[in-house]
């Protein structure tokens, strides 16, 4: 996760792209949980290390944002990894209940980016996905992760 400074929070940026990429990374740094990791070595060794990993929700607001900053081999991973985190039986529920409880305007910026990614740019990002061996993955899929996501992120109008 990448530092965010408190400047980029508390004068949020007009650029949707720019404040969802400060307030993912400060997200997933409020809110990731420590994991354990225990390796055993050839030689018999154990060594542990212990680092924060980021929520599903707040690493789907990570990616999400991420894909119009990388190459295009990236941009096909990172979306590859929003369908992972979507479709998985595990991660999808936390995921949902999680962007369905951020605040409004993270949940605005990721509604804005999965329209992007996933309904105005839907042919090119399963282009990225296909050409970084998403061989497997449909239009259907992208639709389906938009629907999920998009509700996910709706919020109430006033």
């Amino acid at each position: 996760m990448l530092e965010v400074r408190q400047v980029e929070l508390d004068v949020p940026s007009d650029d949707p792209g720019d404040r969802l990429h400060a307030s993912a990374h400060a997200w997933a740094n409020d809110s990731a949980t420590d994991l354990t990791i225990e390796v055993v070595l050839s030689d018999g060794t154990h060594v542990e290390v212990t680092t924060p990993v980021a929520e599903p929700g707040p690493l789907i607001a990570m990616k999400l944002q991420a894909v119009m900053n990388r190459s295009v081999a990236k941009q096909g991973t990172d979306l590859q990894d929003i369908l992972r985190l979507t479709f998985d039986d595990q991660t999808r529920p936390v995921a949902l209940a999680q962007i369905g409880a951020v605040g409004d305007v993270v949940a605005r910026d990721i509604a804005f980016h999965v329209d992007h990614w996933f309904v105005s740019k839907q042919p090119q990002a399963l282009r990225w996905i296909r050409q970084s061996g998403g061989d497997d993955v449909t239009a259907d899929d992208l639709e389906l992760v938009a629907e999920l996501l998009g509700a996910a992120a709706r919020r109430p109008t006033r």
